[in-house]
């Protein structure tokens, strides 16, 4: 899982993304959504006075929206979780961040 650590309208943000379990509680979540949230957690405390927000994403139209809102109230060190619904959402999700592959060491 990545954490991303970008600059956005001149802010820095930490933001992570999973993939929400069969329901909608924490209890119940894939180990790597549990991952994610954790990371971001951890890469966010190295920045002072962060404040972590999380939102749900249901779908492609409610990833365009969802990132610009979420990046625009973020103050600058803050941490920003998106769960998603589902695989294609993460898809949409990556998309819209401009997620570069990572490159092999």
């Amino acid at each position: 899982m990545q954490v991303l650590d970008t600059t956005f309208k001149g802010k820095r943000v930490f933001v992570a993304w999973g993939l929400r379990g069969l329901e909608l509680t924490r209890e119940v979540e894939p180990e790597d959504t549990v991952a994610a949230r954790d990371a971001l957690r951890r890469a966010s405390r190295q920045a002072d006075g962060p404040r972590s927000s999380e939102i749900f994403i249901a779908s492609q139209s409610g990833v365009a929206i969802s990132v610009y809102r979420m990046l625009t109230e973020a103050r600058s060190g803050d941490a920003v979780f998106f769960l998603c619904d589902s695989p294609p959402v993460v898809e949409w999700l990556v998309t819209s961040l401009e997620v570069q592959p990572e490159s092999p060491a």
